[in-house]
């Protein structure tokens, strides 16, 4: 703690902000959804080392455990920036007046117990001990075994599991507004279970750059509705490691839902901590999965992840306009849905994706509208078109056959941290600037601009479908969500802000603040260029 953290200039802005968070954090009161059982505090043996013993320390930090603070949920540890002051993070309704802490060495040991009144100024030394809030609802997560929290980071191949249990708070100020309950615990799925959740690694490219911060599958042993966003079992915990704004995803999200894009996840930003660690802002979002809360698929209807890296239900299939990016085991769907496919089921599914490609590829073939719904087709382009989505041919690309009206439906829109500008070309398309088309001078996109009842759907829906509007307004929800982020932005970006990898995707500054105005900048530019270039085609 007490090590050097951090560049001075950095940490002087660090200093004001986190001490403004301090003066302006209200103690918010009232009753929790779930009762909370006191057990018998264990207090945990010490060394008892007075505070000038401490000092002369090479590192210090803090630890305020669970079991002898009232309303803390999970142990909790400090952390500072090389700004003179020692941070804790706690939840709203935590008593300030008597917070026990543990003073630990670097090794963990605890050194002394101390009972702080944070209502006054409190000191160890030179340096001062303030309590913070979060913005953001705020997950804990305790693992069963710690070192299995790391060896799962450390695992390349995503198959190792996590278990532990989970404790959601939420400030009182957001479950009034929201409708939200002020606490979710997870539950295992019977009594005797021990266990009710786990953390299971997941995506691709994050996942195996060593820099960023990873993403999580996150399974429950019961089906909750968490914050509102329907009952499931099956979640996800997105690190946005190529996206330190922490906006991409959730504003792409919300703008795909005002376009009309069906089944679009719902998201809520969150605070994660493992084991008394702060891991940063993470997006908690719901699965694109078939399931009556999300996707409402039956029986003979089928749902594609078009072109993974890894499949896992593979389809194949022959194209003539497929982008190619030199592997051998494209072009490949995978079939996501029905779960357990039997073998008409995949053979049915193959034959209705091949129709389509077929009839995407060659504007000779008449009957695309036949297989497809285009309104949908055309509206799942202008997400893509619009977010410059550098992975719009090649990664997570969702789409789904229903039986009912025997037609293909695009959507929903997902995985949009590689979007709004990138230092790479891609098939000789410049992906550094807002200006140009960009996604249709690619792969299958460029032949189905060579269909009129493409063009004709893509046009209509611009001008008609009041996807112009919605498109100019997008600047607009950036800066909502970068509102409802909140101080919390701040904090992931010290913590996680130089992890993005350049090469990965464009930077836009060297502050918080400065990154997020600067991305919608970017933003701005690129709606002016198309609405520029649609009424030049008029």
């Amino acid at each position: 703690m007490t090590a050097n953290s951090g560049d001075d200039s950095v940490n002087k802005r660090l200093s004001f902000f986190l001490t403004a968070i301090l003066v302006g954090a209200a103690v918010l009161t009232g009753a929790l959804f779930v009762e909370k059982k006191s057990a018998a505090a264990k207090i945990r043996p010490s060394f008892d080392m007075t505070d000038e013993e401490i000092l002369t320390l090479p590192y210090f930090d803090l630890i305020a455990p669970k079991d002898e603070n009232k309303n803390l949920p999970s142990d909790v540890g400090s952390y500072s920036l090389g700004d003179g002051i020692i941070h804790l993070i706690l939840p709203d309704d935590v008593p300030q007046k008597a917070i026990i802490v543990y003073i630990r060495d670097i090794e963990g040991n605890h050194l002394a117990r101390r009972v702080y009144d944070f209502t006054g100024k409190v000191m160890i030394g030179p340096w001062e001990v303030v309590i913070d809030h979060h913005t953001l609802p705020v997950l804990y997560f305790e693992s069963e075994n710690p070192s299995d929290y790391s060896f799962m980071n450390a695992s390349k191949t995503k198959d190792v599991i996590c278990n532990g249990n989970f404790h959601i708070c939420v400030s009182k100020e957001d479950a009034d507004k929201y409708g939200w309950y002020r606490d979710y615990l997870s539950l295992g799925e019977n009594r005797a279970s021990k266990i009710s959740a786990s953390l299971q690694g997941r995506g691709s490219v994050s996942w195996e750059s060593s820099n960023t911060k990873k993403s999580y599958s996150l399974r429950l042993g019961k089906a909750q509705n968490l914050l509102g966003m329907g009952s499931n079992r099956n979640w996800n915990l997105i690190g946005n490691g190529f996206d330190v704004s922490l906006l991409k995803n959730v504003t792409f999200n919300e703008l795909s839902r005002r376009i009309g894009i069906d089944y679009q996840p719902n998201m809520q930003n969150i605070d994660l901590y493992v084991d008394g660690k702060y891991q940063g802002v993470y997006t908690l979002t719901t699965k694109v999965s078939a399931d009556k809360d999300r996707i409402p698929l039956h029986r003979g209807d089928f749902l594609y992840r078009l072109d993974p890296p890894i499949p896992e239900a593979p389809i194949r299939y022959t194209s003539d306009a497929w982008f190619r990016d030199g592997s051998k085991n494209y072009p490949v769907a995978d079939l996501m849905y029905p779960a357990e496919p039997k073998e008409e089921d995949i053979t049915d599914a193959a034959a209705i994706l091949q129709t389509f490609v077929t009839l995407r590829d060659d504007s000779k073939l008449p009957g695309l509208a036949e297989i497809c719904d285009l309104k949908s087709l055309a509206a799942y382009y202008w997400m893509q078109e619009l977010s410059m989505n550098y992975d719009a041919c090649s990664r997570s690309v969702y789409f789904y056959y229903t039986r009912n009206d025997s037609k293909i439906h695009f959507g929903p829109v997902w995985d949009m941290d590689f979007t709004l500008g990138s230092p790479y070309e891609k098939k000789e398309v410049d992906f550094s600037s807002p200006e140009g088309w960009k996604i249709r001078e690619l792969g299958w996109y460029k032949a189905l601009f060579s269909r009129p009842e493409f063009v004709h759907e893509v046009n209509d829906l611009y001008y008609n479908g009041g996807i112009r509007e919605i498109m100019l307004s997008g600047g607009a929800e950036f800066a909502r969500q970068r509102e409802l982020v909140g101080d919390d932005g701040y904090l992931n970006y010290l913590f996680f802000g130089h992890a993005n990898p350049p090469v990965m995707s464009l930077v836009y500054g060297d502050s918080y603040d400065e990154y997020c105005d600067n991305m919608i900048v970017f933003y701005n530019k690129r709606a002016a260029w198309i609405d520029a270039a649609m009424e030049a085609e008029k």
